[in-house]
């Protein structure tokens, strides 16, 4: 139909010729025309079929772009994340997309412990906690790691890819019933497993260097400013909630004469095993600083004036049993508490600190070795601050 209008003209010409000089053009033309025809017909289906081709490697080239734009932005949010919460928020909002909404879970492993960072529940086939730890712990095996690629591995329905950065093993990454994702899925979830890996160590190192830079370096206490800002953040938190808060002020008796006679790297090792003794005396909940030079501010959460002094007594007996050795004597090791207690409606954190330096330096000037109890925070009954001497270690949360 195509070369019908021209053809037909050819195949006019060859009849004329062939009835006025008697040459039989027409068999051969035949021929000519239907290998003609045969050839066009190849160029044009190799014209379709190659048409097929450019529009579905369009088509690829457009879904990897896609994919890839996708992973960006993956990427982009994850460095923004630099802290746990805002970690899990960027992974509830993309994860489920890369795992084809099936059930996810991210587990990282801290130590010899793991943690749930993020938890798909919405299914109805709930895992618990312990058999996500056991599938995590049996996708880390060096065999699975060896097999693990871009494919990830299988193990109880659940599609596992190790989260590893570096040489670091960071957790693993599960979808449920991941094993029908196609190979595309896999690769894509392999690749948003390692950012995963990246931006959970970066939220790693970021808290580690910010605790590093709250902490004083030789005891491991928090430093001045931070036990500052605590110190004021508490007692507004205790006022609106009416609950009692307590402080200790202390320093080491005669330290000055310490660094003297040992040396100052022997005043050193004292602080630091100061520090660590208050790790042991004290709470988890309470707040150690080392506040300047060997004073030490201890802030105790929800502990009235009662418990304080308890606490007090206890730290000043620890204090005693980190006498240092010098050749063959001994130098005592001994502390001065000043403590206080907030007023129900105190908020000025330099006016408590100061009632705690004042009782300190009272029980220096009773003798050292004790602590002292700052008067009440209320001007209309200027107290002074009275040595006490409570024996033994009740406990201080009565």
């Amino acid at each position: 139909v195509v070369f019908q209008r021209p053809l037909r003209f050819i195949w006019d010409i060859a009849g004329d010729v062939q009835e006025r000089y008697h040459v039989d053009l027409v068999p051969a033309l035949t021929i000519f025309v239907g290998v003609f025809i045969f050839h066009e017909s190849r160029k044009r289906l190799q014209a379709k079929a190659d048409a097929i081709a450019a529009a579905a490697e369009a088509a690829q080239a457009r879904t990897r772009s896609a994919e890839l734009e996708r992973l960006m932005t993956f990427s982009r949010a994850l460095a923004n994340a630099l802290d746990e919460t805002k970690l899990q928020q960027v992974l509830w909002r993309f994860l489920p997309a890369f795992a084809g909404e099936r059930e996810f879970w991210v587990l990282t492993r801290k130590l010899d412990r793991w943690d749930a960072l993020v938890r798909d529940t919405t299914g109805t086939n709930r895992q618990p906690v312990e058999e996500l730890e056991s599938i995590a712990e049996r996708a880390l095996l060096p065999e699975s790691l060896s097999e693990a690629g871009i494919e990830g591995t299988v193990h109880a329905e659940a599609l596992c890819f190790p989260m590893i950065a570096g040489e670091k093993v960071i957790g693993v990454l599960g979808i449920r019933d991941g094993s029908t994702l196609t190979h595309d899925e896999r690769k894509a979830l392999a690749a948003a497993t390692g950012l995963i890996a990246i931006a959970v160590r970066n939220v790693h190192l970021f808290l580690e260097t910010h605790e590093h830079s709250l902490r004083d370096g030789l005891t491991s206490c928090f430093n001045r400013t931070h036990g500052l800002e605590t110190l004021d953040m508490e007692l507004r938190r205790a006022r609106r909630m009416r609950l009692p808060l307590s402080i200790l002020m202390f320093d080491i008796d005669h330290f000055k004469s310490i660094n003297d006679q040992l040396g100052h790297l022997r005043g050193d090792d004292l602080l630091r095993a100061v520090g660590a003794q208050l790790t042991r005396v004290f709470r988890a909940t309470d707040v150690r600083c080392r506040y300047g030079g060997d004073e030490f501010l201890v802030i105790l959460l929800g502990t009235p004036l009662l418990g304080a002094q308890q606490a007090a007594e206890n730290l000043r007996r620890e204090i005693q049993t980190l006498a240092m050795v010098a050749g063959d004597r001994t130098v005592p090791v001994t502390a001065s508490i000043g403590v206080a207690s907030a007023a129900s409606a105190e908020m000025d954190v330099t006016a408590l600190i100061e009632r705690a330096d004042e009782a300190l330096y009272q029980a220096k000037r009773s003798g050292r070795n004790r602590f002292c109890v700052a008067g009440p925070a209320e001007p209309s009954s200027p107290a002074e601050p009275q040595a006490l001497g409570l024996q033994g270690s009740a406990d201080r949360r009565h």
